[in-house]
C-alpha cells in the first residue's frame, strides 16, 4: 500500500482546507444535539413560567437547526470533495472500492447518513413541532399533559436515535482515514 508522501503542494492544502471544513460542518451539526439534550432540556425545567419556557424553546430549536443545517451543507461539500479525490491523494488507482474497507465502510456510511437525514426530517418537520404545539395547547389551552409527554418522549427517541448515527457516522470516518486498516483488502 503507498500513501501519499508528496510534499505540501495545492493538493495537500485544498485537502487540509476540506478535512478542516469537514470537522467544522460536523462540530456545528452534533454540537447543538449535545447542547440541547445536555444542557437546555434541564435547564429548560427550571424556568417557572411556562410561556418563556416555549417562546425560549421554539427560538433555541430554530437557531441550532440553521447551525445545524449550515453544517450539513459543510459535511456534503467538502466530504464531497474528500471522496473524489481519494483515489489520487492515497495513491489507489487500481483498486476496485469495494475491494478494501475504505469503500466498503463509505457505503455504509452514507446509508446511515441517508437513514439520520430522514430521521432528522421528520424530528424537524413532524416530531419537533407536535411536541412545541402540545405544549402550547396545553399551556394556552388547557390541553392534556399526557399529550406533552407522549411528544416529548418521541422527541427524545428520535433525538437519541439521530445522535447515536452522528456519533456512528464520526467512528466511520475515523476509521475510512485510518489507512492501515481502510486499506486492507476485504
Amino acid at each position: 500500500m503507498e500513501v501519499h508522501a508528496k510534499g505540501a503542494g495545492l493538493e495537500d492544502t485544498l485537502r487540509i482546507i476540506a478535512v478542516w471544513t469537514h470537522i467544522l460542518g460536523i462540530a456545528l451539526f452534533v454540537g447543538p444535539q449535545f447542547f440541547l439534550a445536555f444542557a437546555w432540556g434541564p435547564a429548560a425545567r427550571t424556568i417557572k413560567d411556562q410561556n418563556t419556557r416555549l417562546d425560549l424553546t421554539r427560538t433555541l430549536t430554530r437557531r441550532f437547526g440553521w447551525i445545524g443545517g449550515i453544517g450539513i451543507v459543510l459535511i456534503v461539500v467538502a466530504g464531497s470533495f474528500l471522496i473524489a479525490t481519494w483515489r489520487d491523494y492515497y495513491a489507489q488507482p487500481d483498486v476496485g472500492f469495494t475491494d478494501i474497507w475504505y469503500g466498503v465502510i463509505f457505503i455504509v456510511k452514507m446509508n446511515l447518513l441517508i437513514v439520520m437525514l430522514a430521521i432528522l426530517a421528520v424530528h424537524m418537520f413532524y416530531v419537533g413541532p407536535r411536541l412545541v404545539n402540545a405544549m402550547d395547547e396545553h399551556i394556552n389551552r388547557g390541553g392534556p399533559e399526557s399529550a406533552v409527554r407522549s411528544a416529548r418522549m418521541l422527541s427524545m427517541a428520535f433525538s437519541i436515535a439521530g445522535l447515536l448515527l452522528a456519533l456512528a457516522l464520526m467512528v466511520m470516518g475515523v476509521m475510512m482515514n485510518t489507512t492501515g486498516f481502510s486499506f486492507e483488502n476485504r
